[in-house]
């Protein structure tokens, strides 16, 4: 297999690079890379004798194809062929190709067991797909690596409709190309008249295959029949997307733009719908701005990266504090993004090309932002807004400004181009009392927010900066996606009708609040709060908890540079407990690790943090930080009856016997002869899954959390954009695991709840109640709304 070598002056973006190949080839690529030098102090540059390592380990009878970023890796690479010996040196070859795009279209072909011209030429060929989508003039055309299939009457084909919901993106074209590898035949791909080699990624790009057109199959040669039936297995399993299939999407669902919006309405602008609800007050405007780069001088490297790194180490830290709040998944995802190492060496970069650091991240991620603008799913475009809101916020703490504060005295309709998650996370509710938007959309993560704050809200609304003055009294019209700013006094009069009985709605969900929710058949249902510390308590009683599904300690060890005592954490417990009488309270103990760092436990960096030392892991591991916490809960617990302790991240049994045998250590130490404490654990691992039947022996009860349930079945990790759209728990892997669950907990006899985002999302309560889970987690505000869910379903008439 011809191997792959990349160099680069950064090793962070050349691992970035190799990694992605790797994924792209499920690791059948023979990669290496040499990059970055051996000089703390200054990593950035290029090494002939690393690069003459490189090419050693990956070279073989089939010969390399290296590829590099700037002009001295080039020297330096020219500089390690001299070195090598003339049998290894015949054999490689540098290729000028980008060194990303390049870099996956050579490993492809190579992992499909092309010859080296053809993974030269696949890598050379790299832009051709960009260049032509963008209509760049003068774009070549790709080199076709299989020769032309002749009209052979002995030559198989198969016609298939494509129903992947992005068509023959990258992951399909290269699960192609690596299932054909093994195949000498001619095989090629063909759509309306054009055909391409089926062993040429770029190629099979270049076709641009949608969503429910149609390809076919030739094959023509020895092994064309064994080839036709690999490809139709590869086909019938979607080309590795069969679940994404499964869910139903659409070529339109995925391909549409913001829907037609008709403004020929009088006196009113049409926009799009977030999230529903009738408000007439008056119109505030707000404008966030992108502070402007500095004009400095460029001081040295050293000084602006450290100026960088710093930066962005500030917004980091308060972006992971915000993940602490409720729908903190979101800003949990930013923190990811900023943790990017490719955004980190592509930023170093450019400072080592003597821009200073505010203009090289302006840069970097003005860039990042176009690639998500210009994507084809309507939903990585709205991800573009993220981008731009970590950007504002890390040039916010380069340049020393403050951000722009959205102070308003009475309550009022906020009219903006766009609001950053930022933005919103620091609305005042009572103020602000509904958001009406010229940009957005559906999915954008300042919509999921306010869809969680009950803040009525509008987006696409264009027109209306331009037509509403700052203090004129407007309506928003949530469910239609109307702002009305010159109504007649009939429409007036019908809004103000559909105002009250939405209200009207509202306050019957909050005055049945404290009532147990039942449904029309008379199953009953428990509602419970996720809180995440005693200023939730009040909001989760006044919403109607029957309790506390969830409540995260993160909180307490997060607060401060010092881990919290025993006797600070017992407190704590035993207050909450306390304020919800006899109703139970579901303490999770410590889940941190790499992912989440703790200030005052510092931890190393992980590779890979959510596959590392989280929750339970992370506790055996620490067993002081462990038993502090599990004394201080076993003390409260001897006071209110009613708390439970529930173990994250579980996925043995041995994990649980571990935990538990801490327990009764820990009740020695107090005096405590025996501990009726009932101990749970929360299904969010597969492991734990396949496991539960066994786990169910030794645990009291279960809690699903689907937010990391999710993420592991669907191999997504939910902080990252990229993958987005997989981190769906509607996915039919996720509610398989969902109901092998409660059907493990139901044999065993004990309960099974649920904590994570799903729970309170009342469009799978009636699939959950009809799995069997009979107790939610939800965040409290979701809880009103909930109990008339579950009132208004009928299992009878099912």
């Amino acid at each position: 297999m011809v191997g792959i070598v990349v160099v680069s002056h950064s090793r962070l973006l050349a691992e970035g690079v190799a990694e992605l190949a790797t994924q792209m080839t499920q690791g059948k690529a023979n990669i290496a890379i040499a990059a970055g030098v051996d000089d703390p102090e200054n990593p950035i540059g290029t090494d002939a004798i690393a690069v003459m390592g490189a090419i050693e380990q990956v070279c073989d009878q089939d010969g390399a194809v290296v590829l590099m970023d700037l002009g001295s890796a080039l020297l330096s690479t020219e500089m390690a062929l001299e070195l090598l010996d003339d049998e290894i040196r015949d054999k490689v070859a540098l290729v000028s190709a980008p060194i990303v795009e390049g870099t996956m279209a050579a490993s492809v072909a190579a992992a499909a067991g092309l010859s080296i011209e053809a993974v030269i030429a696949e890598a050379s060929s790299a832009l051709d797909v960009k260049k032509e989508h963008l209509g760049e003039e003068n774009a070549p055309q790709a080199v076709n690596v299989v020769p032309e299939l002749a009209d052979d009457v002995n030559a198989l084909s198969f016609e298939w409709d494509v129903k992947n919901p992005h068509g023959i993106h990258a992951r399909p074209a290269a699960a192609i190309v690596g299932c054909l590898a093994p195949f000498s035949c001619d095989m090629y791909l063909e759509k309306a008249g054009q055909r391409v080699s089926a062993k040429s990624l770029n190629s099979i790009a270049k076709l641009g295959v949608r969503c429910d057109e149609s390809i076919t199959f030739y094959a023509s040669g020895s092994d064309a029949q064994q080839a036709l039936e690999a490809f139709i297995g590869l086909a019938n399993d979607h080309f590795g997307e069969a679940e994404q299939v499964a869910k139903g999407v659409t070529a339109q669902e995925v391909l549409e733009e913001a829907p037609t919006i008709s403004n020929d309405i009088e006196g009113a602008l049409a926009g799009i719908s977030v999230n529903g609800g009738i408000v007439t007050a008056p119109a505030v405007i707000f404008t966030q701005e992108m502070p402007v780069v500095p004009s400095r001088p460029f001081t040295d490297i050293q000084q602006e990266v450290a100026k960088l790194k710093h930066a962005v180490a500030d917004v980091k830290q308060h972006l992971e504090a915000q993940a602490k709040l409720p729908h903190g998944d979101i800003f949990a995802a930013h923190a990811m993004m900023l943790a990017d190492p490719e955004i980190a060496a592509q930023a170093e970069a450019k400072v080592s090309a003597e821009l200073i650091a505010e203009q090289a991240w302006m840069d970097v991620m003005m860039s990042l932002a176009a690639q998500y603008q210009a994507a084809d799913s309507q939903y990585m475009r709205e991800r573009e807004a993220d981008v731009y809101d970590i950007c504002r916020q890390v040039m916010l703490s380069l340049t020393g400004e403050k951000p722009k504060a959205i102070t308003i005295a009475e309550p009022s309709v906020l009219l903006a181009r766009d609001l950053m998650p930022s933005d919103v996370a620091g609305l005042d509710k009572s103020k602000v009392v509904a958001i009406c938007l010229t940009e957005g959309g559906k999915t954008s993560h300042s919509a999921i927010l306010a869809r969680a704050m009950g803040i009525p809200a509008i987006v696409k609304v264009q027109s209306c900066l331009e037509q509403v003055k700052v203090g004129d009294i407007i309506t928003v019209d949530g469910f239609s996606g109307l702002l009305w700013f010159a109504p007649t006094q009939a429409i007036q009069e019908e809004l103000n009708s559909k105002r009250h009985e939405w209200l009207a709605a509202q306050e019957i969900a909050l005055q049945h609040a404290q009532s147990q929710a039942v449904t029309q058949d008379g199953t009953t249902i428990h509602a419970l709060a996720n809180i995440g510390g005693p200023e939730d308590v009040e909001a989760a009683i006044t919403n109607g908890a029957e309790g506390v599904g969830l409540f995260r300690t993160e909180f307490l060890f997060q607060e401060s540079a010092e881990l919290p005592t025993e006797d600070e954490q017992y407190i704590v417990y035993k207050e909450i407990a306390a304020a919800f009488g006899d109703k139970p309270i579901t303490i999770r103990s410590l889940d941190v690790g790499g992912d989440k760092p703790l200030a005052a436990y510092p931890m190393p960096e992980e590779e890979n943090p959510f596959l590392g030392q989280r929750g339970v892991r992370l506790c055996l591991k620490h067993e002081a930080l462990f038993e502090t916490q599990l004394r201080a809960i076993l003390r409260a617990y001897e006071e209110q009856p009613n708390i439970q302790l529930m173990i994250p991240m579980i996925a043995t049994v041995a994990e649980v016997k571990a935990v538990k045998a801490l327990i009764t250590k820990q009740c020695e130490k107090l005096g405590i002869s025996e501990s009726t404490l009932p101990v749970g654990i929360m299904i969010e691992v597969p492991a734990a899954v396949f496991n539960a039947d066994a786990l169910a022996e030794e645990v009291d009860f279960f809690s699903i959390g689907t937010n990391d349930l999710t993420q592991y079945v669907m191999a997504a990790d939910r902080g990252n954009t990229e993958v987005a759209e997989l981190v769906n728990y509607f996915e039919p892997a996720v509610i398989k695991a969902i109901e092998l669950t409660i059907q493990s907990a139901n044999r065993a006899g004990i309960s099974v709840s649920m904590c994570g985002e799903m729970a309170g999302d009342v469009k799978a309560t009636e699939l959950l109640i009809g799995l069997g889970l009979r107790k939610f987690s939800a965040s409290s505000t979701l809880i009103p709304e909930l109990k008339q869910k579950v009132r208004s379903l009928d299992f009878a008439l099912a």
